[in-house]
């Protein structure tokens, strides 16, 4: 192949390396805002015996939602293993929430 060929093979696919960078990066900071935040709110919420299971999970159903996807794309096992582990905190932590009242 040259050049050109692989030049117009990759104008052809209209993927855009620096979008996808952008994209990656950015979920990377919602999951670290989003940690962050929800980490103030259940400190909030443990100083006035209150229930901190739904933020709990709100952040694992989150989480495992990113990691099913990412297994859907990629095939590999371990986003897969995270996925079904968060997803199953996060609907433990909803019972737990909803047997509180």
């Amino acid at each position: 192949m040259n050049k050109e060929e692989i030049l117009s093979k990759a104008q052809a696919e209209k993927k855009d390396e620096m979008q996808s960078f952008i994209l990656d990066k950015s979920m990377r900071w919602t999951y670290l805002v989003m940690i962050f935040t929800a980490g103030i709110f259940m400190i909030f919420k443990s100083f006035h015996d209150q229930p901190t299971t739904d933020i709990c999970s709100m952040l694992c159903c989150s989480v495992a939602a990113g990691h099913i996807y990412r297994f859907i794309k990629t095939k590999e096992r371990f986003y897969i293993l995270m996925g079904i582990s968060t997803a199953l905190l996060g609907i433990t932590a909803a019972i737990r929430f909803f047997m509180e009242y």
